[in-house]
């Protein structure tokens, strides 16, 4: 995960005013649909619309039975999740893994998790998930929930006076920058728990908490994994390149953002700052991306930058990075 980045100010910077009323959101159960379709083994009732899930697109007809049933499982707090339709290993692992990156909102479950299969056939008949110490119960993850919740409408509210999608991201990349705070020691990391409830996060905290906010928003967020590279990489001093940030649909187009860098840069400035704010992939310097990530839109749209919608900002190509 990528540490804090030192910059030196090259240009001008118009900061923008946000105030307005609040609003609530409803949930995101008009994303989905009732009736279970494309499904050979799984009788479920959610269908994944892939303007919002993309992962799951991408997966095979087996893969795509194991996602649901992952889905419906943990969603309702199930940590043993029964498996039916003869899916292999390999759907389950592609199955998990699609389901954490298309759905921040399963804040409470960890990345690891085991498998019951038979030995003849190979078949999977269960999952066993892992939650956060603080779902560990019942109770403990109905609390989880509406503190969680609780955070996100705090954004959300303020979200709601605004017409615009790219107005609306605009508030809530500020309120999550503003909120949170890059912590390569920061407990429950890889969830966006960490970052809204705990204040507290890395790269992929933030991604999961602004995908997840922008979803409840209406407006096609994913989360995109990769790594990050060049000047950058030897400013930290580490090793791990690994890095996450988000693509948003903008309109009909996709732009790259990454908060948490940008939190990083305004921070090293002393003052707001949109380096990585709706870039074009050409425009994106110091990430690539890697693994099913590669397949997600091309972001094409130049047009839809902080400086171009806003005013000044200082640019990616106006960085200096220092050990």
């Amino acid at each position: 995960m990528m540490r804090r980045l030192t910059a030196i100010l090259m240009t001008a910077v118009l900061i923008l005013a946000m105030s307005g009323c609040s609003i609530l959101f409803p949930d995101k159960s008009d994303l989905y649909q009732t009736g279970y379709s494309g499904q050979t083994a799984y009788a479920g009732t959610t269908v994944f619309d892939p303007s919002y899930y993309p992962y799951y697109s991408m997966l095979g007809t087996g893969a795509k039975d194991a996602y649901a049933m992952i889905y419906d499982g943990i969603s309702a707090g199930q940590t043993t999740v029964k498996l039916s339709g003869g899916v292999s290993p390999q759907d389950v692992k592609d199955a998990f893994n699609m389901v954490l990156l298309d759905h921040p909102e399963l804040f409470w479950v960890r990345t690891d998790f085991n498998y019951s299969y038979i030995e003849v056939t190979g078949a999977v008949t269960s999952a066993q998930f892992n939650f956060y110490d603080f779902a560990s119960t019942p109770e403990g993850l109905a609390q989880a929930k509406r503190d969680f919740e609780q955070a996100a409408n705090a954004i959300l509210s303020g979200a709601g006076s605004y017409n615009t999608a790219v107005e609306k991201e605009l508030y809530i990349h500020d309120a999550l920058n503003g909120t949170a705070e890059f912590d390569v020691s920061a407990k429950y990391s890889q969830s966006a728990y960490s970052a809204l409830v705990l204040h507290r996060s890395v790269c992929a905290g933030y991604a999961r908490a602004f995908q997840y906010l922008m979803q409840k928003c209406g407006i096609p967020c994913y989360y995109c994994m990769g790594t990050a590279d060049g000047d950058a990489v030897a400013a930290t001093g580490g090793t791990d390149t690994s890095h996450s940030w988000n693509i948003v649909r903008t309109g009909h187009t996709f732009c790259n953002v990454d908060c948490m860098w940008d939190d990083s840069v305004s921070n090293a400035y002393g003052k707001n700052q949109y380096p990585f704010f709706n870039l074009a992939d050409k425009d994106f310097k110091y990430h690539t991306r890697t693994g099913q990530s590669v397949n997600l839109p091309v972001c094409q749209d130049e047009n839809q930058s902080y400086s171009k919608l806003f005013g000044k900002t200082v640019e990616v190509g106006d960085l200096v990075f220092k050990k």
